[in-house]
């Protein structure tokens, strides 16, 4: 004998556990990450990942980022943040604000950051050329 069961949320919301596509009880992340990049080439110059999507935010789950041997002896001051537009290099909210040196890499891995409704993620840099990866996927608000 086989029972229909369905869970719920226990306070009073409505929602309802889900499963995905594959018959996977989803009790952690929501989807699979894709990989978004860019290359911060020019200096204090925005560069887009990902753009807004209408009621969804966006979930980081790594970020990759290489700078290459063109950074010069004083190191590469590398922002990624949240912004009101794909060219804003006015930080509305830092995601990560670090220094790199010379052919170095950072590799930020199993992070789960959640970006703010309606804003874009960009980087930027004071000394070019920084290679970077975002991962992550959009999730309901």
């Amino acid at each position: 004998m086989t029972l229909n069961v369905e869970i719920v949320d226990g306070r009073g919301g409505g929602a309802k556990a889900r499963c995905t596509t594959r018959g996977e009880l989803v009790i952690n992340r929501f989807a699979y990450s894709t990989p978004y990049t860019a290359t911060a080439a020019v200096i204090n110059t925005a560069y887009n990942f990902v753009g807004p999507i209408s009621a969804k935010q966006f979930v980081v789950t790594d970020i990759l980022l290489y700078a290459n041997k063109n950074v010069g002896a004083g190191d590469a001051s590398v922002q990624v943040y949240e912004a009101t537009s794909a060219t804003e290099t006015t930080v509305s909210k830092a995601v990560l604000d670090i220094e790199m040196l010379k052919q170095t890499s950072r590799d930020l891995t199993g992070l789960n950051l959640i970006i703010s409704e309606g804003k874009w993620l960009n980087i930027k840099t004071d000394d070019n050329t920084i290679f970077a990866t975002v991962m992550g996927y959009y999730v309901p608000v």
